[in-house]
């Protein structure tokens, strides 16, 4: 139980309030991605006390991570993010609802992961799911915060349509693969993203307690530092917020395969109903390769092949040169 003065030095702002608290304690955030963005949002709401956070990633723990996820240590590596960042937030704050959801989203699993939402907080690395969240917004008519960082750069968006452009308005078109720079490429300054979890939680917190979205593009530089506001126009044309089109929740896949930002890996998702036993997964593969459990998943290294196998069946492929690859690496050592 939170103890009566928790909140103490947010209910005296003017902003908020005792009933503005009450407002976000009976809340819902869904934080899609605990990477740098996701881990600064994820901790920042969970001590403003919303009531109830659902924490989706796909990802596990790695070294590299650690220079700018504030959530995570050395002693979680290999771990899947989502769990790590459910137990370090509830250690933080242990008076609300907290759920780890270490899940692929896609077309076939947004209904479930978004489900009760009253805000979705983008804390992505791609395009692809970033345009998925904004026609989910549009459909459940909830806020979206969008936010990205690269470099020492970072721009943040809260949409709220159709008081605001949406995602699509901002992003018509996805640029060809290989246009965008990467972590990896760019490299990142976590200050940077530290500025922007920071301003997507805010807009979260603002919009849950019916302030109106700007609709501004907030343009943060980390190094110097400034941040700009560029005026977003709602597009007359948007073919999601206007025409209504949803291609990519109706997007229909037997099999989703997804690069993640990093390079050489890819997540796989067979969609299959069930859960895979991990035990006997493990077992037969100890014949062939080394084998070992980090909680909830599963760790195979075997013929120069790594994968991360989760209890869904989803599976992350390390070293692979493309999809293909990775599909083919699943098929021979899953089987699923």
């Amino acid at each position: 139980m939170a103890r009566a003065d928790r909140y103490r030095r947010q209910t005296v702002l003017p902003e908020i309030g005792r009933d503005g608290q009450k407002v976000l304690s009976g809340s819902t955030a869904v934080i899609v991605g605990l990477g740098a963005l996701g881990c600064v949002s994820a901790d920042l709401l969970a001590r403003a006390g919303i009531g109830r956070l659902r924490l989706v990633d796909r990802d596990v723990v790695e070294l590299v991570n650690l220079q700018r996820q504030t959530l995570y240590t050395e002693a979680d590596l290999d771990r899947p993010k989502a769990d790590v960042a459910a137990e370090r937030l509830w250690l933080v704050n242990s008076g609300i609802d907290i759920e780890a959801v270490p899940r692929d989203l896609h077309a076939g699993t947004a209904e479930a992961v978004l489900r009760s939402a009253d805000v979705i907080v983008d804390g992505t690395d791609n395009l692809e799911t970033r345009y998925l969240l904004n026609e989910a917004a549009l459909d459940a008519r909830i806020p979206f915060v969008y936010g990205g960082a690269i470099a020492t750069y970072g721009m943040v968006f809260g949409i709220r349509s159709p008081d605001t452009a949406c995602f699509r308005c901002l992003t018509p078109k996805p640029p060809p693969p290989g246009a965008l720079p990467t972590c990896d490429t760019a490299g990142i300054l976590n200050a940077a993203s530290a500025q922007v979890g920071a301003l997507q939680a805010g807009e979260v917190l603002r919009m849950l307690l019916g302030v109106p979205p700007s609709g501004d593009l907030l343009v943060v530089d980390a190094w110097r530092p400034e941040i700009q506001r560029i005026r977003v126009a709602r597009r007359s044309d948007c073919p999601a917020c206007v025409a209504g089109e949803r291609t990519s929740l109706g997007a229909k896949k037997s099999q989703v395969l997804v690069s993640l930002c990093g390079g050489e890996t890819v997540s796989v998702d067979p969609r299959h109903d069930g859960d895979v036993d991990l035990d006997a997964l493990g077992r037969r593969l100890a014949k062939v390769g080394r084998v070992r459990r980090a909680g909830s998943i599963l760790i195979v290294d075997a013929d120069g092949r790594h994968l991360t196998v989760f209890p869904d069946g989803r599976a992350l492929i390390r070293g692979v040169k493309d999809e293909a690859q990775a599909r083919s690496v699943y098929a021979k050592y899953v089987g699923v």
